[in-house]
């Protein structure tokens, strides 16, 4: 009978012949659980894997789950068993897996790198307390006046009993271990003092800003829904006859961009106290947060879709009002509609960016102003009234941001000018806009 064959050794997995081993085997479970939060050593393997048999005696198990209790902090508990291969040989399995990263080791923290230990850098130490733990729910607020008005209707209309008091609050994440309001309550809250932004520049770069929408003083899952709702009435619907087919579409694919404008704000390192936000150019949106994908999960894996939330607390109740599904599909909507280049992971951001199928109809009102040169924020009014000529200024002041006072005067403006006419009553008539824009 072939002797049994376990593979080779990688970032997850090690092969000890003897327990004598047993000090490099506890430098390898620290530097495997720093690395992936999961360790496997097998004793009585050759390195080229060949299980070749270990002598275990009636105290071997219980001295090495207590070498690896005692010997790595903080303490684990691994999972020891015995294991036979198919020729009878006996072998030992080390199996942990643990999250309270880093793992010491005599006083040292190790990460492993393909097969081997290396001694982890101070830049590996700080990515690993920043994905370790859950900082949002760990952390006290400042503010311990915290109402919840918004998020206890959300949690209502998703049929989930609620209650307005400290009990409830603990149970949903809101409470810290001494019984405080933590950052995630913060955030949640009515009085949350971190406001999502939109921003939208005047060609392909950030030289001009052409407005900046806040939606601030609210709870983050309404925020949320609000500057998602505004950037789909900027995507604008465009048709293309320069082809032998007729062809309709739309600036940007907007599930694609729901999934990652949700996941930014889920994942986005909260205690840095810098919100996410949308950057729209005339060519492509960016959506950037803050912070890095978990340390210890490998870009292919994040591109495979793999789940594992660094606020996990906040993920839950994503998931509970329906924001979110803990099934990792967000990142490959995304890629599937634009590829894994629209991820960008530098300088402690994440970028998301999403390309337009077409220029934004502003753009092209700014290229071909033929009497005057326009300011972006009648260009914006310009386009909503061509696309929308039936829409009230009410509704155009909702469609682009701006306040209904400012387009009461933009309009007469642009009226004066020969822009644009009303055709018909304020009530039941059109806007007609003029010029070949």
């Amino acid at each position: 009978m072939r002797m049994t064959n376990l593979g080779r050794e990688d970032e997850y997995k090690e092969f000890k012949e003897r327990t004598t081993e047993l000090d490099k085997s506890l430098k390898s479970i620290t530097a495997m659980l720093n690395k992936h939060c999961r360790a496997q050593v097998y004793f009585g393997v050759r390195n080229n894997g060949d299980v070749i048999g270990q002598d275990i005696g009636k105290n071997t198990l219980r001295e090495l789950t207590q070498a690896v209790f005692n010997s790595i902090d903080p303490h684990i508990t691994p999972s020891v068993e015995v294991l036979e291969s198919d020729d009878g040989r006996k072998y030992i399995s080390v199996h942990v897996e643990a999250h309270d990263r880093p793992y010491l080791y005599k006083s040292v923290a190790y990460i492993r790198s393909g097969e081997e230990d290396h001694k982890a850098t101070n830049l590996d130490l700080r990515k690993m307390l920043l994905s370790s733990g859950d900082l949002l729910r760990d952390t006290q607020s400042g503010n311990q006046g915290l109402e919840f008005t918004q998020l206890l209707d959300i949690l209502k209309k998703r049929g989930m009993t609620v209650r307005d008091d400290r009990a409830f609050f603990e149970s949903i994440g809101l409470v810290n271990s001494e019984g405080k309001f933590n950052i995630q309550a913060e955030i949640l809250s009515d009085q949350n003092r971190h406001p999502l932004m939109v921003a939208v520049f005047g060609g392909l770069d950030r030289t001009k800003l052409s407005l900046r929408k806040d939606f601030g003083n609210e709870s983050l899952l309404k925020e949320i829904h609000l500057a998602m709702d505004y950037v789909e009435s900027l995507n604008e619907r465009f048709v293309d006859v320069t082809g032998p087919v007729r062809k309709e579409g739309n600036l940007f694919d907007f599930p694609a961009f729901k999934e990652a404008w949700v996941n930014a704000c889920v994942h986005n390192n909260w205690m840095g106290q810098i919100p996410p936000a949308v950057h729209i150019f005339d060519d492509r949106l960016e959506i950037i947060s803050y912070g890095d994908k978990p340390y210890w999960l490998s870009r292919e894996a994040f591109f495979r879709g793999q789940s594992m939330p660094v606020n996990e607390s906040l993920m839950r109740i994503f998931i509970s009002v329906g924001l979110s599904e803990h099934t990792g599909h967000g990142v490959p909507v995304v890629t599937k509609a634009y590829g894994e280049n629209a991820y960008d992971f530098s300088g402690g951001t994440i970028v998301v960016t999403l390309t337009f199928s077409n220029k934004r109809n502003v753009s092209k009102y700014r290229e071909g102003a033929p009497v005057r040169k326009l300011t972006d924020n009648e260009l914006l009014v310009l386009a909503a009234m061509k696309e929308h000529p039936d829409r009230s200024l009410d509704q155009i002041s909702a469609m682009i941001g701006l306040g209904r006072s400012t387009v009461g005067k933009i309009v007469p403006a642009l009226r004066k000018a020969g822009y644009v006419e009303r055709k018909g009553s304020y009530r039941d008539g059109v806007w007609i806009v003029h010029g070949d824009f």
